[in-house]
């Protein structure tokens, strides 16, 4: 794995203080809190956008394979997402 980059993402309440719980595509997982950035912190029930950061594992023309780092809740740490919703850190 190479660059880190920041990944648009569904945030919510993870299950300790600590995380949160982002939704991306057809992933989720649950992921510290110091690898996302929000602008907004999410309240009991609630969701809001922001961005959590990945590493690129390989790219095609339109769209990259990342990983996310956390634990994973549905699908696997790795999913497809297209290259417009990546951010280079």
């Amino acid at each position: 794995m190479s660059k880190t980059i920041y990944v648009q993402c569904t945030i919510s309440k993870g299950l300790f203080e600590t995380e949160f719980y982002i939704k991306l595509k057809d992933s989720s997982a649950y992921v510290d809190r110091s690898n996302v950035i929000v602008d907004y912190l999410p309240h009991r029930g609630s969701e809001v956008s922001g961005k959590v950061r990945a590493y690129l594992v390989t790219e095609e023309a339109d769209r990259a394979l990342i990983e996310l780092p956390g634990e994973p809740v549905v699908g696997g740490l790795r999913t497809w997402v297209p290259k417009g919703e990546l951010a280079y850190a």
